[in-house]
């Protein structure tokens, strides 16, 4: 992808990563981001991972506590009744629920 981009020219502009901050320790993302770097653009930390562990989404749904959660995303919507105190509906995939 690189050399893709090298030859692209590109110039004046914003990177946005999204990406865990530590992968930018890694070399071949070294490489990446420095050719940005070099092209004149700012580089953006916006980290989106959707991951969590379940002590951190209990204490958010603790936070927030939601009249309902529905698991999304997950291998593992069954064990969920057992893990928040909140009200857990379990959808099949493409099921809708209007809210």
């Amino acid at each position: 992808m690189v050399n893709d981009l090298k030859s692209m020219n590109i110039k004046n502009g914003n990177l946005i990563y999204s990406m865990w901050s530590g992968y930018k320790n890694q070399p071949k993302t070294q490489k990446f981001i420095d050719l940005f770097l070099n092209n004149n653009f700012k580089v953006i930390d916006i980290h989106t991972s959707g991951h969590a562990d379940v002590e951190t989404l209990k204490e958010y749904a603790n936070a927030i506590n939601p009249k309902t959660i529905i698991p999304i995303h997950t291998n593992n919507k069954k064990d969920y009744k057992s893990i928040f105190d909140q009200t857990i509906l379990e959808l099949e995939d493409n099921q809708t629920y209007k809210i």
